[in-house]
């Protein structure tokens, strides 16, 4: 079976075999299995964020400068897909980890996106192969993983330490009266 996969398949399974997988083929880190799908959730979410918001933001903002468009179109469809993806977080009680771990992965798929990118263009018109490459998903793409890390920490750092808080309540109110 592993004959009929090319030498390509056969490295992506080695390196999947090695991040995800113990010597017996059991899971690593069910944290890092389900973090790395969830970003590639997360990842589609913001893809359809920006498909659906960049045109009417480009006739809203047509007027205006160039620099005023770009920063608009970066950061609006960024923060859409931020809200349904830090939102998440509430849905994970035990793991509150989970999602600014998959917001983690993002910013490393990105990166290596970025670093890949370097490698496939043209050498002789690297400059405009490139920027537009930086311009149509790197810049969109580092922005909303960048964003989302912040946002999710944010939200993990409040819901542990209230999570802390109300620990404290709950043993505070529980010890006998008199010391013992």
């Amino acid at each position: 079976m592993a004959k009929d996969r090319s030498a390509f398949q056969q490295k992506i399974d080695r390196i999947c075999r090695v991040v995800f997988l113990t010597e017996e083929g059991k899971p690593k880190s069910t944290l890092l299995i389900y973090s790395f799908s969830l970003s590639l959730l997360f990842i589609v979410v913001f893809l359809v964020s920006y498909w659906l918001l960049l045109e009417p933001l480009e006739m809203a903002f047509a007027s205006r400068a160039v620099w005023v468009r770009n920063i608009v179109e970066y950061t609006v469809p960024a923060i859409v897909g931020c809200i349904p993806c830090v939102g998440l977080s509430f849905a994970f009680k035990e793991k509150m980890n989970m999602v600014p771990a998959a917001f983690a992965w993002m910013c490393g798929i990105a990166l290596i996106a970025l670093v890949t990118m370097v490698f496939m263009v043209d050498p002789a018109d690297r400059a405009m192969e490139y920027g537009l490459f930086l311009a149509i998903a790197g810049v969109p793409m580092v922005l909303s993983a960048v964003m989302g890390t912040v946002a999710s920490q944010v939200v993990y750092r409040l819901r542990r330490r209230a999570l802390e808080e109300r620990l404290e309540k709950f043993a505070s109110g529980r010890r006998p009266v008199g010391g013992k």
